[in-house]
């Protein structure tokens, strides 16, 4: 830091307060405003260079933490698809529909209708043809008119706003004064759409994979030469879509651990639609936020029509893409699903400090690719079930999901430990211990003794400050032993062959309870301004610094003999910092991605709660993965789709068996799912900790909940040869009752009825 003190130098005298300040400006000038201006002013200068020292030392400790080229990180580079190139492909015959062949592989066949660029994919194995749209002889029944059903016979929606302005115009494929052009590409065709009445257009490349259909829209194939600006594109809706009752089947849309919404429902039109941002709205767009829910942890959605099925994954532009179903009756007789693509963003821009916040739309436009697999089902694989397991097979040949885990005797448990927190007291606030490493140690052995065989521990509320959003982390709180009772405790666990993790949160940092300024290390709001929670208590840190200070807590922790991290919020918020020069939310995965693969290189274990997609690379367990949904009424049962797609490559658990708000029953979602038993626990009584940001612990005494976790312990035990073994089939044999299969034959059936569950063991591996 720059010392601003030169009383030793022989210009200045100690004594003199204008002689200290000389270093900052001429010394005539000093005296002048310090002997001629009013005791006032003189506050004020003092304050203002008290501000500029404050500024001066946040920038330095900014500086002095490790480069990211220290960890072996490197900023994501962004890259584009570019446009196709090439011959123009010309349609050769056309069928009775219209239709002419574009490519054709060994499963399946692309086709086009050039008046409409309509497509068709046809599966060689089964026969199915799927439509992009409903055809025109079943339009006949509609009731709906013009721009609605106009869009019913078009491959996408596109929604654009005038500069300046926030109205929404809509238009299609099917514009009188659209002009489409064709290029053949390697396992396809591009189309170029142009708007030339509105200074508009876009390339939309339809290919062939070895499992399905491809589709891209690449960015530099969009073009705005006018006052208009692309807003979204919603992109292939009615691709396979079925009309009302005639078919049964489902739409799969990835709500919680998977929803699915039945065709043979009644509903009524209002409020019935599910458009949902993945990854949840970004908390920087200052959009107003409905009530909370299960934000979206997986690019993943569906459908099922009878013996045909597909998953549709997008692999391109995910950080920015909604997911959109409305099922037959809502506005067509059509069960409609798909990703809306976001190029703008709407968001409340604050005038003034008295005037309301206006809609405001974003002049820049978000330049990425986006891309849509579909991997095209039928027979035994399509349900929802097939849907899971083309999605692993997809994030296995990607490498986005870790090989199989090795086999275990006993089922893992994890067991959090709280140590304490800061509550206020009169005339500041006081570092309250809920549970010492030496109580942490006994608690561990007795619970060994008694029978639990494979545990983990996760200790919280370590840090030195007793704020878990912090980074005040060092010295380790002496009420709960201190660096020494840390390191008795982990020599301790090593003993027993128990990794210790701590906690360690990341994103979200207590103002006053930090030593970084908002200012300089907070996130820029889609409005510019610093961006802080509602209540102003919190900020964002920008994901970079968050990075680089890992390195100082990992170094710190390692010392200690710590075996990994649990980092909170990592998995579960992703956003977007709108200053200059500033990131996007993919930036922000990404940044989290490469510290994770640090952790687990330097530490050994490392994990993250919830589990959005982009963490199941590096990660080794994931806490509070999504097993419950969001129970919003339009969705007509919940299914474990995601916990079946990264089963046996990772551990996770659910709520807390002690946090429970339904017991049994979440205990038997927790062994349908695959999770493992987990618990968050003290020493004292959890009353100790309220008014502490662990609060919401109402029940967590160790001695009250030691028998119900032994016993617990036992039932979870029973599925630890499940542990590294792949979910192939989940079904429902009535009404409450379920059963997973495993692939090695294994079924575990839970029955909510009597709150019972067997396991039925399998005669061997596929």
């Amino acid at each position: 830091m720059p010392d601003l003190d030169v009383s030793n130098s022989p210009e200045t005298s100690s004594k003199s307060p204008q002689k200290k300040l000389a270093p900052l400006a001429s010394e005539g000038l000093w005296l002048k405003l310090w002997h001629k201006t009013p005791w006032m002013r003189r506050v004020i200068l003092i304050a203002a260079l008290a501000i500029v020292l404050m500024t001066i030392i946040m920038l330095t400790n900014r500086d002095k933490l490790p480069k990211l080229q220290e960890m072996g990180i490197v900023q994501r580079v962004q890259t584009f698809i570019p446009v196709a190139k090439g011959e123009a492909w010309q349609p050769g015959p056309l069928d009775a529909d219209g239709f002419a062949t574009v490519y054709d592989n060994e499963g399946f066949t692309l086709l086009l209708a050039p008046d409409t660029t309509q497509i068709a994919v046809r599966n060689k194995q089964s026969g199915f043809l799927w439509h992009s749209n409903p055809a025109k002889s079943q339009l006949d029944k509609e009731t709906v008119k013009g721009l609605i059903l106009s869009n019913l016979e078009s491959p996408y929606v596109m929604e654009y706003v005038n500069a300046g302005k926030t109205q929404r115009n809509m238009t299609n494929a099917l514009d009188d004064k659209l002009e489409k052009s064709f290029i053949r590409t390697e396992h396809g065709v591009e189309v170029t759409y142009r708007y030339t009445s509105i200074g508009l257009s876009l390339a939309i490349r339809y290919e062939l994979t070895a499992g399905g259909l491809e589709v891209t829209v690449p960015s530099q194939g969009i073009e705005e030469s006018g006052d208009n600006q692309l807003f979204s594109l919603q992109l292939l809706p009615f691709f396979g879509a079925v009309s009302g009752k005639e078919e049964d089947g489902y739409l799969f849309v990835p709500d919680g651990p998977g929803g699915l919404i039945y065709y043979d429902r009644t509903r009524t039109a209002a409020g019935n639609r599910y458009d949902y941002m993945m990854y949840d709205e970004d908390p920087a767009n200052l959009q107003e936020r409905d009530i909370p829910r299960e934000a979206i942890a997986y690019p993943v959605f569906g459908i099922k029509r009878g013996e045909e099925a597909y998953a549709a994954i997008v692999k391109e532009g995910k950080y920015t893409t909604r997911i959109t179903a409305m099922p037959a009756g809502v506005q067509t007789t059509y069960h409609s699903l798909g990703a809306k693509f976001m190029y703008r963003e709407e968001y409340l821009r604050k005038v003034s400090m008295l005037a309301p916040a206006v809609n405001s739309v974003r002049k820049e436009r978000t330049h990425q690719d986006r891309k849509i697999e579909y991997r095209l089902l039928t027979g035994s694989s399509a349900d929802y079930s097939g849907m899971a397991q083309a999605y692993r097979d997809y994030l296995l040949e990607t490498q986005q999901l870790p090989e199989l885990l090795p086999q275990v005797k006993h089922i893992p448990m994890m067991l959090g430990l709280v140590g304490g927190g800061t509550k206020d007291v009169f005339g500041g606030n006081s570092y309250i211990p809920a549970t010492t490493f030496a109580q942490a140690e006994q608690m561990v052995a007795e619970l060994s003794e008694l029978g639990v065989a494979n545990m983990k521990v996760q200790v919280q509320g370590w840090q030195d400050g007793g704020f878990s959003e912090t980074d005040r982390r060092f010295p380790i709180q002496a009420k709960l032993g201190g660096a020494e009772g840390v390191k008795r405790f982990t020599t301790a666990m090593k003993e027993r062959g128990i990794p210790v993790l701590f906690e360690d949160f990341l994103t979200w940092m207590r103002i006053g309870e930090t030593k970084l300024s908002m200012k300089t290390e907070g996130i820029r709001s889609i409005d510019t301004t610093v961006f802080h929670d509602l209540r102003g208590t919190s900020f964002l840190l920008n994901p970079v610094t968050a990075v680089r200070s890992a390195k100082v807590t990992i170094d710190k922790l390692d010392d200690l003999g710590i075996d990994g991290l649990v980092f909170n919020g990592v998995g579960s918020t992703v956003f977007s910092d709108y200053a200059v020069n500033g990131l996007e939310r993919e930036d922000t995965a990404h940044l989290y991605q490469s510290l994770l693969a640090y952790t687990k290189e330097r530490l050994g274990t490392v994990a993250t709660d919830r589990g959005n997609d982009y963490v199941l690379q590096s990660s080794d367990l994931l806490s509070r993965f999504p097993l419950e949904a969001s129970y919003d009424f339009f969705i007509d049962e919940t299914v474990p789709f995601y916990p079946m797609a990264v089963h046996g490559s990772l551990l996770y658990t659910g709520v807390e068996g002690n946090l429970r708000n339904e017991y049994d029953k979440e205990l038997l979602k927790a062994l349908e799912y695959g999770a493992i038993p987990s618990f968050r626990l003290t020493y004292e009584r959890s009353r100790e900790l309220k008014g502490t940001d662990y609060d919401n612990l109402y029940s967590s005494e160790y001695a009250i909940w030691k028998d119900r976790i032994v016993e617990e312990y036992k039932k979870f035990d029973g599925l630890a040869s499940l542990v590294n073994r792949r979910m192939v089939k989940h079904s429902k044999q009535a009404e409450g009752i379920y059963t997973m299969t495993y692939d090695e034959g294994t079924q575990v059936t839970v029955d909510y009825n009597s709150n019972r569950f067997d396991i039925r063991k399998g005669g061997g591996t596929p």
